[in-house]
């Protein structure tokens, strides 16, 4: 019995319980309080200055964006956009020339010349009108209106404060016209050399050497490279936290040490490396050495902040205006379509002004504010309202009787959507209390089990005990993980000699491969692997091909996606087939066929040893370049289900018995398998979800990344021929790769296309199998008996539906008569 049914059972009996005994005493209430715990409390909610995910998981209780993203069909994984503060977002370009000529042009006369530029299909993608929800207000029962967010944009821009989040709203895709402007009005500054979506100095022709260092060539101002500053192109991160995570792995670390060597490492200078000839020379040839980080020199600019400089400017210039006493207008930098736009309005910069203006403390070099870091100058205007704050310990959070999507029944406050989810609109904001505690991660744990706390995010290694568990929610990550080989047979043959392998050879035969690969039970595989699922190919289902437009987009499965899959695999459909559809016959595919695995290593056997290749019944050992660092118990199980696997695959084969071994502690096992230190490595790829037509550039284009089999081929001379219905066509491995983003020469081809195109090379590429798909990383927690998500199925766009749609299935009373029940301690396991 699983036991979440169970503990249906007992909470209606208990429940049932309570309706007995009722008499003339008024029973109390039930209660419902979520439970969480920290490392460490949040210290600062200030929507124009937060920094950790601590601060913003606060900000989450205390606001709400003009839209989110909620689910439409669990079932078939559809999402839909929700209006939380607003009413409606609009693109209201067309009809706004005298904004656009006011905040982005020179004048109205360019304005209406770009709006008649605009084709019949594009609104303009400059100006949205943002119409808010009537009776917004604080938690105080001040109103908000279209002059909040006003008075809050010019408190945000603040010149004289420079807050930390204002680079949101003055740089980057969805920057406020005007806003940069008036920021640093006055003034020079740094700024991302990716700022707005495109590069300002594109390459060493726009510099010049003054006194020795680079300046910009078109106006004398500086320039550094940034080693420890927020890239655009980078996320968000820095180059830094790269270096400081994947170490050798990925970086060529002398090259590194040499370029840290010339910077400042501590005060206002740390990690900017001034652009001397010779600095910018360092800096190239970290890029040119560092194969696996898969770039060039010429890719330094990503790594560049330029100087700017900044007249004299007045808020009045800045594109976020007020229309009527519920709408204001929100005028881009650039144009931004909808989809990007929307995802922009989901968080908010409003502030509670009396309580902001209070707090203002103006004794240093720049103005700032307490606003938002204890409990009295705290405002709220979303579902909860922060209630008690004891530092270093506990905070509790309730209901705020003024959001404005709570009513009164029966004395208690409670919510529903305004949107349906499943087709019916649903409870939201279930919880009446929200309680985040400090606590480490044993002390959590033992809180968890003890019925204490909501959810616990288990250690690596605690994993492999929750595998089975009701409990056990796992988020898709899209990173696959892959054996991939060095086996051509000049360096299978050197290993052999000087790296430790015996008879390694007899994977430079691709029906070797392909018969481990048939060999292996992924379904077992996973559940002695913590946090995998199985996988089967390059691509899981994470990732989309027109996501902002349709939310079926998944390219996994769309039928060439998953014909290519059912063709790698061999698998038959249709009238008098195993399977009648395409769909059947994809869901089928395990990976897992013992006895074609069985024929293709007898296959393999003989035709190595015809070619005098190998000896047969000799031994067999290969040495698998792990992990990272130590081999852990896990990695030990897996391999030990390896070597079960090939050694039944080899079964009468005339292979004599094979051993992989698993080594750890390699600074750099991505470079290791290509420089011939080893025949197979274990490791993943993954990112780029929302566009998935540029992801074999990763494996077939080393000229951009690091190419983990170019011990195997030369994908920049190898051709293919990708043929299907009538299209036809003819390049080289990498150029195909490339094909269909940047420049590609396929890029604007219609989806139809791209999508077959890309299977077609997701299937040869498989086919070689110079690559084994094993499993999907995942993301994984524990989820408390007493409530449940909307959806159990992980969605990229709406996770499992948040604390917005989840569901209590016992009152912070029945869960503590179960808890009681059980002894004080609950089994997850």
């Amino acid at each position: 019995m699983r036991k979440s049914k169970l503990l249906l059972t007992v909470f209606a009996g208990a429940t049932f319980a309570i309706v007995l005994s009722g008499c003339k005493p008024k029973p109390k209430p039930d209660t419902f309080t979520y439970r969480s715990y920290s490392s460490a409390l949040a210290s600062n909610w200030n929507p124009h200055s937060w920094e950790t995910n601590a601060d913003d998981s606060v900000l989450s209780y205390l606001s709400e964006g003009f839209v989110s993203l909620a689910p439409l069909d669990t079932e078939k994984g559809h999402y839909q956009w929700v209006y939380d503060l607003a009413e409606s977002i609009t693109d209201v370009t067309r009809t706004s020339a005298a904004a656009l000529g006011k905040y982005v042009f020179d004048g109205e006369e360019e304005a209406n010349a770009y709006l008649d530029s605009l084709d019949e299909d594009n609104p303009g993608q400059y100006v949205y009108q943002i119409k808010l929800r009537e009776n917004l207000k604080w938690h105080d029962g001040t109103v908000i209106n279209a002059d909040s967010f006003i008075e809050s944009g010019k408190r945000l821009l603040d010149p004289d404060m420079i807050n930390y989040r204002a680079n949101l709203y003055y740089d980057g895709n969805s920057a406020i016209a005007g806003a940069k402007n008036y920021v640093f009005q006055g003034s020079r500054a740094f700024f991302d050399n990716l700022a707005s979506g495109d590069h300002k100095i594109k390459g060493d022709d726009d510099l010049k050497l003054e006194d020795g260092v680079f300046v910009q060539k078109e106006n004398g101002l500086g320039i550094f490279i940034a080693l420890n500053h927020s890239l655009q192109y980078l996320g968000g991160y820095t180059l830094k936290d790269y270096v400081d995570a994947y170490g050798a792995e990925a970086f060529d670390m002398p090259s590194w040490e040499a370029v840290v060597a010339k910077v400042e490492t501590e005060g206002d200078d740390a990690y900017k490396l001034k652009l001397t000839e010779e600095n910018l020379n360092l800096f190239k040839a970290l890029l040119d050495n560092s194969e696996p980080w898969g770039e060039s020199g010429a890719d330094w600019i990503h790594y560049a902040y330029v100087e700017e400089e900044f007249p004299e400017a007045s808020f009045d210039e800045v594109g976020l205006y007020k229309v009527d006493d519920l709408t204001f207008n929100y005028v881009m930098a650039t144009p931004l379509v909808e989809s990007e736009a929307l995802v922009s309005f989901t968080s908010s910069w409003l502030v509670h002004e009396e309580l902001y203006d209070a707090n203002i403390d103006k004794t240093g070099e720049l103005v700032v504010t307490k606003y938002g870091t204890n409990l009295n100058n705290t405002a709220s205007y979303g579902p909860y309202v922060l209630k008690t704050l004891e530092a270093n310990k506990q905070m509790v959070f309730e209901r705020n009787e003024h959001w404005h999507g709570y009513e009164k029944v029966d004395g208690r406050l409670t919510s529903t959507t305004l949107f349906e989810v499943n087709g019916q609109k649903v409870p939201q904001y279930a919880p009446d209390k929200i309680v985040i505690d400090v606590l480490s991660d044993a002390a959590a744990k033992a809180q968890f089990l003890a019925g204490n706390l909501t959810s616990y995010s288990p250690t690596a290694s605690e994993l492999s005990d929750y595998t089975l568990s009701d409990a056990l929610y796992q988020v898709d990550e899209t990173y696959t993980m892959s054996f991939f080989f060095n086996a051509k047979l000049e360096n299978l043959q050197q290993m052999d000699q000087n790296e430790g392998n015996i008879n390694s050879v007899v994977l430079s035969h691709k029906s070797f491969r392909k018969g481990m690969s048939l060999g292996i039970d992924r379904a077992e595989f996973v559940t002695k692997t913590a946090a995998y699922k199985p996988a089967y190919s390059l691509f899981n289902s994470l990732y989309y091909y027109d996501v902002w437009n349709n939310p079926d987009s998944r390219y996994r499965d769309s039928e060439p996606a998953m014909q290519a899959i059912v063709d790698l695999y061999g698998v038959e459909y249709g009238e008098g087939k195993p399977y009648a559809t395409l769909k059947e016959a994809y869901d089928s595919i395990n990976g897992y066929n013992l006895s074609e695995a069985k024929r293709l290593m007898k296959e393999a056997h003989d035709a190595l040893v015809a070619d005098g290749i190998y000896t047969s019944g000799e031994e067999i050992k290969i040495r698998i370049a792990y992990a990272k660092g130590p081999i852990q118990s896990d990695e030990l199980a897996q391999v030990a289900l390896l070597n079960k696997y090939i050694n039944a695959a080899i079964e009468g084969s005339g292979f004599g018995k094979v051993t992989f071994e698993a080594i750890g502690n390699l600074e750099d096992r991505y470079g290791d398998v290509p420089a011939g230190k080893f025949a197979i490595g274990y490791g993943a790829w993954g990112g780029a979800a929302f566009y998935p037509f540029s992801n074999m550039e990763v494996y077939a284009d080393p000229d951009k990344y690091g190419v983990n089999e170019i011990g195997m081929w030369d994908p920049r001379t190898e051709t293919l021929t990708v043929e299907f219905d009538d299209f036809e066509d003819t390049m080289t491995w990498q150029q195909w790769s490339g094909a269909l983003s940047g420049s590609g020469k396929y890029v604007n081809a219609p989806n139809e296309l791209k999508l077959k195109i890309l299977a077609f090379l997701e299937r040869e590429y498989l086919d070689k199998f110079f690559r084994i798909p094993l499993a999907t990383a995942t993301a994984s927690f524990l989820l408390g008996f007493q409530v449940s998500y909307i959806t159990n199925e992980y969605n990229i766009m709406y996770g499992f539906g948040g604390l917005r749609l989840l569901k209590f299935n016992y009152s912070d009373a029945a869960w503590a008569a179960f808890v009681k029940q059980n002894g004080g301690q609950i089994d997850y396991k």
